[in-house]
Order: C-alpha cells, then sequence, then structure tokens
C-alpha cells in the first residue's frame, strides 16, 4: 500500500528522546511519506533528529486539541481530503508509546490481508460512561487512538470529512477521551464501515464494569503471547495503587525483562526517557527494582574485565575488627583504599588490615575534615578516576539514637547488604555488567526505632533547599524532585559506576568546603550528597537499584506485613464507619481523606454518630 504517516509528538521541554528515532527509523521502511507534527517547540538538536524523516517542514502548534486536533490540522489544512486520497491509507500516531517490539513490517503485513477500513493496534472494551460525557449514555469498544490507519474509501467519505473538520479543539483531555476517543470507532462502525485491532483482545472482555485497559494492566502477555508490538508510557506513570487494583504489580517489571531476554528492543530507551521526565524513586518503585541476592551462589569464579576499587573510611578504633571482618569478603581483583584521619590510624591499618587482605590495598591519611565525604570526593578523587565502578563504606556511628542498638542496627544494613560475601559482591558486579543503564546499587531504607520518624518524613529532614542548590551548582535541574518523594540514597554506603557521579566529582570539592569540627548534626553540605547520589546518577541516564541480602529480603518482607496489617487493624478499630476495605487497596487508600476529613470536624462526627444511633434504635423497635 502506498501510505502516509502523521506523527505527532509532544514534549514540555522540547525534547526528541531517543526512542522516538526508533520508532520513527522503524516505521519509515514502511511509509511512503511521513508528516511531522509537534504541539509546541522543540529544541534546534531535536529538530535536526527529525529532519531525516520528512521532506516537509515540521508543523508547529500549540497544544490545543491535543494530538486529535494535531492530526485534524494536518488533515485538513496542510495536505487536504483531496490530497489524502492518493494514499491507500493514512496513519496516524503520535509519541505516546515505546517500540516498535516486533517490526512494523509484520504489523502492516498482517493488517494489509483484512478487509477493513480502518484498523488500529489495541481496542477497549464496551465500558461505563464515567462523568457522563460520551453521548452514547456508555462507552462503546472502541480502537485505542495513539495509532489509528484509515483507508482511502472511508477518507474520501463525506462523513470521514465532516468529522475531521468539525473536530473542536478540546481542551480538557476527558472531553477528548469520551467525546472523540471513544465515539470515532462506533459512529463509522453505525456507518457500515468495518474495523478491527492488530491485537484483538475480544475474547478477554468481561462485562463494562470490568473493562479495563488490557496494553496497560495484562502488559505481560499482551506483548508475550499476543504480539503486542508497543509499550505505552502511561502505564509507568500510573501510581502503584492503580496497578494493585488489575494485578500484584509485576507487569511492567516482568515485560522489561521479557524484552531483555527475549527481544532485540534497547530497553535502555525506555530508561533513558524515564530518568529525564521522572522522579528516580518512582521509576524504583514502578520497576520493582530490589534485587535480592543469596550470599553463597557459586558465583565465586566470577571475573569483570571492569576495574573496581572499595573505600573505606575507618575513624573509630573500636570498629575496625567489624570492618575487618567485611572487607576480608572483597574479591582479589578488587582493589582496597583506606583512608583515616591519623599516622598512627595509617600504621595501625597497614599492619593488621593490608597483610590479611589478598587484595591490592592502599591505606591513606587524610585531613579529618569532611569525615566520610572528603575521604570519597576529595582524598580519593584523582583516584577514582581510574575505576569504572567503585563502592563507598565507613564505619557509621549514630549516638544520639535512644538506644545504643538502633545505631549498630542501622550500621549493620549498610555493611551486609554491600559486603556480605564474596560471591554477593560478584552478584553485584554482574549487575552492573549485565545493565549498562544501572549506574546506582543502595541498601534498603532505614526505618526502624526512632528511624521510623526520619522514615515517615522522607529522609529530608533540613536537607532538602541544600540538595536543590547543590544540583543547582551541578547545572542538574530535575522537573521531579519533590519532598514529598524521599531520596534513594542513605547513610553514604553504596556502590555505583564512576560515570554516573561524575558531576559531583567535577565540583572539585576542597577540605574547606566541609564545615569545622564540632560538624552540625544536620544540614551541611555532607548531609546533602548523602541524599543526592540519586539524582545526580538519573542525570547521567543511570536508574538505580535497592539490594539487599536473601536474610535482609525475608525480614523486609515480614516487618513491613506487620507494620501495614497492625496499621490497618489498628484504623479498622477505630473507624465508625467511613473508610472501604471490601475493595482494593486502591479503594483503601482513597477512602481514608473521608475518615480523616470527618473524623476531623466533631460536628460532622456527632451529627452522624447520632443518625446511626437512631438507626439502630429503628432497627430494634423493628425487630
Amino acid at each position: 500500500m502506498k501510505r502516509l504517516g502523521i506523527f505527532l509528538c509532544f514534549d514540555k521541554e522540547g525534547i526528541i528522546d531517543d526512542y522516538i528515532t526508533y520508532l520513527l527509523d522503524d516505521i519509515s521502511e514502511n511509509l511512503d511519506e511521513l508528516f511531522i507534527v509537534s504541539n509546541g517547540d522543540l529544541s534546534s538538536e531535536s529538530i535536526n533528529k527529525l529532519k531525516k524523516y520528512t521532506n516537509s517542514d515540521i508543523l508547529f502548534r500549540s497544544n490545543i486539541g491535543f494530538d486529535a486536533g494535531a492530526w485534524r490540522d494536518v488533515m485538513v489544512k496542510e495536505y487536504g481530503f483531496n490530497k489524502l486520497i492518493d494514499f491507500d491509507e493514512v496513519i496516524l500516531f503520535n509519541d505516546s508509546f515505546f517500540g516498535p517490539i516486533y517490526p512494523f513490517k509484520e504489523v502492516f503485513n498482517k493488517m494489509d490481508k483484512e478487509d477493513v477500513d480502518f484498523w488500529g493496534i489495541t481496542s477497549h472494551g464496551e465500558a461505563p460512561n464515567a462523568r457522563d460525557l460520551c453521548p452514547y449514555g456508555y462507552r462503546p469498544r472502541y480502537l485505542q487512538t495513539y495509532f489509528l490507519a484509515f483507508r482511502r474509501n472511508i477518507i474520501k467519505s463525506k462523513e470521514f470529512q465532516d468529522y475531521w473538520l468539525n473536530l473542536p479543539d478540546y481542551t480538557d483531555f476527558n472531553d477528548l477521551a469520551f467525546k472523540h476517543g471513544a465515539v470515532l470507532t462506533k459512529k463509522f462502525e453505525d456507518l457500515g464501515y468495518k474495523w478491527m485491532p492488530y491485537v484483538n483482545t475480544f475474547d478477554m472482555e468481561e462485562s463494562r464494569e470490568k473493562a479495563m485497559s488490557f496494553h496497560t494492566y495484562d502488559m505481560y502477555n499482551m506483548v508475550a503471547n499476543r504480539g503486542l508490538p508497543v509499550i505505552k508510557r502511561k502505564a509507568f506513570k500510573l501510581p502503584r495503587d492503580i496497578h494493585l487494583r488489575y494485578n500484584m504489580g509485576m507487569e511492567i517489571s516482568k515485560t522489561i525483562k521479557y524484552l531483555e531476554e527475549n527481544t532485540n528492543y534497547d530497553t535502555s530507551l525506555i530508561y533513558k526517557y524515564f530518568l529525564r521526565t521522572m522522579e528516580p524513586g518512582q521509576l524504583v518503585d514502578i520497576l520493582n527494582l530490589i534485587r535480592i541476592f543469596p550470599k553463597n551462589n557459586l558465583n565465586s569464579e566470577f571475573k569483570t574485565n571492569k576495574k573496581v576499587i572499595v573505600i573505606a573510611h575507618l575513624y573509630y578504633d573500636d570498629l575496625w575488627e567489624y570492618a575487618f571482618n567485611y572487607l576480608k569478603n572483597i574479591p582479589n581483583y578488587i582493589d582496597i583504599l583506606i583512608t583515616t584521619d591519623t599516622k598512627d590510624k595509617e600504621e595501625f591499618f597497614k599492619e593488621n588490615i593490608v597483610d590479611k587482605l589478598n587484595n591490592y590495598t592502599r591505606v591513606m591519611e587524610i585531613n579529618p575534615r569532611g569525615r566520610d565525604m572528603a575521604s570519597l570526593f576529595v582524598a580519593s578523587r584523582d583516584i577514582l578516576k581510574d575505576y569504572d565502578y567503585f563502592c563507598f563504606m565507613h564505619d557509621k556511628k549514630s549516638a544520639g539514637k535512644e538506644y545504643i542498638t538502633v545505631g549498630a542496627t542501622f550500621r549493620d544494613i549498610l555493611w551486609e547488604n554491600n559486603l556480605a560475601s564474596p560471591d554477593y559482591i560478584n552478584s553485584i558486579i554482574k549487575e552492573f555488567d549485565d545493565n549498562s543503564s544501572l549506574g546506582l546499587i543502595v541498601p534498603p531504607r532505614v526505618y526502624h526505632g526512632t528511624y521510623f520518624f526520619t522514615y515517615m518524613n522522607n529522609y529530608w529532614t533540613i536537607c532538602y533547599d541544600v540538595v536543590l542548590k547543590l544540583l543547582k551548582k551541578m547545572n542538574i535541574n530535575h522537573p521531579k524532585i519533590t519532598r514529598t518523594k524521599p531520596p534513594l540514597s542513605i547513610g553514604n554506603c553504596f556502590w555505583a559506576k564512576y560515570d554516573a557521579l561524575k558531576p559531583i566529582f567535577d565540583l572539585n570539592l576542597d577540605y574547606t568546603d566541609f564545615p569545622e569540627e564540632p560538624m552540625p548534626a544536620d544540614g551541611t553540605i555532607s548531609h546533602a550528597l548523602e541524599r543526592i547520589y540519586g539524582y545526580v546518577a538519573a542525570s547521567q541516564n543511570y536508574y538505580t537499584e535497592i539490594v539487599m541480602t536473601e536474610d535482609y529480603g525475608r525480614t523486609e518482607i515480614f516487618n513491613f506485613n506487620y507494620m501495614f496489617g497492625n496499621t490497618l487493624r489498628s484504623i479498622k478499630a477505630h473507624d465508625p464507619g467511613f473508610i472501604c476495605y471490601n475493595r482494593s487497596f486502591f479503594g483503601f487508600i482513597h477512602s481514608l481523606p473521608n475518615y480523616f476529613r470527618m473524623t476531623g470536624s466533631l460536628k460532622n462526627f456527632s451529627k452522624w454518630k447520632f443518625k446511626q444511633i437512631i438507626k439502630k434504635v429503628l432497627r430494634k423497635i423493628k425487630r
């Protein structure tokens, strides 16, 4: 077929990401002509990326009418219907999906054989009429509009031309969805035009009340078993509670793993886009980026061709044996650098640690100002330039906690989940080797004891503004950093690729950039650096993973089950009836505001309570 493609892109920052050029590289092979329209300005670099795909000038317009408004303007104003019917098929598509997972050639070859007037990639089943916006009184089954193909016989019809000529400039997305997206398919079906989706899910549809977008909530099945060639971006941006209405929250991570193991699609294109547009912790959450490694997995013979070093800043005399028990777990191919604050300690560590390790190990006395942070970003800066991966550790004490065991447990979390055993460390290195977009690996967050308060306050304490100031100094302006999302790193013990944190090293910090002793308890550059790593890594197109041993993984599961279960039972015991328990977690969590709103108002609560008493009395009278 002779095909015209009309592609709509929209990005608030005016950026064309690499996933788009990958998409256009493939689909262009199936098009005779491609017209590109952008609902907003694009950077000069992005414009140059797009120019090679089209012989026409890119059309720039405001985001009025969304994608449908853009497609209308191109068909009506740029081409005109008399010119459109020169093509056998016109493809309307946008930038809201990743792909193709499987070549579009397969899609077009299959659909060329179908006797239809228009088609799309996926469809949505009949659904209730939310907000009474759809004129049919319900949402009919419809082709989802991110990719639509219309053939000549429908394009030349008066009905088709009138539909697009009269399409209004929708300013509300719900109006677009219910008055256009949910209407177009049935309107032309009622006029006798035949349609079908490339991936047919009619057999999976149930009642209107149970309608769902299969490409989002049954993603793995759609991609792995039904040949869905694309993945919608929106699925990644939905809150986890919405995913939990339909499944266990594994669909996206399972699908990404499937792509990596069974297809040629480069998932780094997905990571790169979301690292630019999404808060890094949100990506960790939606992709389940937690790795639980065994301490003994017969991986002792693993080797990497990367240069790796572990840096340990040791200060406390009573913790050197503790640290040594972990340092001796480090495989021989990994170098070790120990920093400390006095010459006496340097000599002591050379005699009591270095001689007992088989690694290439150095000990270095450093200026005590800046403590562990200065060890990493000042004393070790030039050494780290020669390494690909590094781990940083320090002998942490938390003297201000209510019990000595609370601070000690935090230290255990940091050391055990970074250096648990030789096999465990090999697993971390292999994880870096196997995932080019992975840049930072951190231990689990801490929440025991009074760290629970810190956990509930998202770990920011008084450091949020200091972090923003430091990021600005590195010319990192991540749009999604917010107080409501906790930083990924805490405790300053982690694994990283050097390139992921290079902007910090490029600051060329000096000892004088850190406060003199006694160091303030919070709010310094050191406390900001402790929280900043995930954002810096994201700015360099690297994502973050949380790592823990199997023992800690089991403990985490039981801790969170216990904490969530007891919190839920406590709320239920004091709830007079405002909270929804008989649906999904989504229903429960979204009913909580009603509880706090009503119980927070004595007047409303008293009225409600009085009504409940009257109802009980009336029931007793009836009996």
